[in-house]
């Protein structure tokens, strides 16, 4: 009986701590409680470096920037977030989720991974780091490259 109990706490605690875990992963891009014009304000800010959301395309950076100009235009009809009617409300809402799922998506795939492996003809291991585009555009060149090798019966470079 103690043997189930401890591996009842036990499970407890590693599902307890794993969620704990998995919770900034998740994090919207817009965050609740700030004014909404500032957020919106570092968003474009952050779309226009060029460093922060490299690795969105040109068709999500205009619906991002069309959904953020819609936003502040709202914000600024209604004369502030305080005074937003339930429909310019709803709409808001239906923007900030579009600005959310483009956003959150490319910070997903502007993470850096970095994986130790051998270099052909050698032993010592390298360290390699891509973001998760980079290696996404890596692998779907080499299939369409393997695929034209194998349709025409040669490799070409």
């Amino acid at each position: 009986m103690k043997r189930l109990t401890m591996a009842m706490a036990a499970a407890a605690l590693a599902l307890a701590m794993g969620s704990a875990t998995a919770a900034p992963k998740n994090k919207e891009i817009f965050e609740p409680g700030k004014p909404m014009a500032e957020q919106i304000t570092k968003i474009e800010a952050d779309l226009s470096n060029g460093e922060t959301y490299s690795e969105i395309t040109v068709d999500q950076r205009s619906r991002v920037r069309q959904a953020l100009g819609h936003m502040r235009g709202i914000i600024e009809r209604s004369g502030g977030e305080g005074s937003l009617s339930a429909a310019s409300r709803t709409e808001l809402f239906n923007d900030q989720q579009v600005v959310n799922t483009v956003l959150t998506q490319a910070r997903e795939d502007s993470r850096l991974i970095c994986r130790r492996e051998r270099v052909v003809g050698s032993n010592m291991p390298q360290t390699q780091c891509m973001t998760v585009a980079q290696r996404e555009r890596i692998k779907n060149t080499s299939q369409s490259s393997m695929d034209q090798a194998q349709r025409v019966g040669r490799f070409s470079n």
